[in-house]
């Protein structure tokens, strides 16, 4: 009866042990997966908000190249991101995606640099901050 009830508790021991690893195992790949993403999205963001302020405060030498559909990907492609970091990142940091994205459409001339260059900085310390890579 004793070796019975000892094998039993074991074994118990044992699958609670093998569950405890399991869930910390996926606690730790979806960490990643989150952190992934709020990467991604905030890379697809920064990227296009780019294009759009060189676009709307570069000189002629932008225009001339410039082909229309191309502001049509890159609004497509500032709104996905800008969706990815409303879904999964917190106040503070969507509040400067925001920032960013509209000190780029405002862009008028190399002079309005200097806000959405802020604004950018902020939303990268803030995104930084929030996935633990500061």
């Amino acid at each position: 009866m004793g070796n019975v009830l000892a094998g039993l508790i074991g074994a118990l021991l044992g699958f609670s042990g093998a569950l405890l690893g399991a869930w910390i195992q996926s606690r730790g790949e979806h960490r990643r997966w989150l952190r992934d993403q709020k990467l991604a999205g905030a890379a697809e963001m920064v990227s296009a908000g780019t294009n759009i302020y060189e676009l709307r405060s570069g000189g002629r030498e932008w225009l001339e190249s410039f082909e229309p559909g191309e502001l049509r990907e890159w609004q497509s492609q500032l709104q996905k991101g800008r969706a990815v970091i409303h879904l999964l990142c917190a106040q503070e940091t969507r509040d400067h995606a925001d920032s960013f994205a509209q000190a780029c459409w405002r862009a008028k001339t190399p002079d309005d640099e200097h806000a959405a260059v802020m604004a950018l900085r902020a939303f990268t310390a803030s995104l930084r901050k929030e996935i633990g890579s500061e």
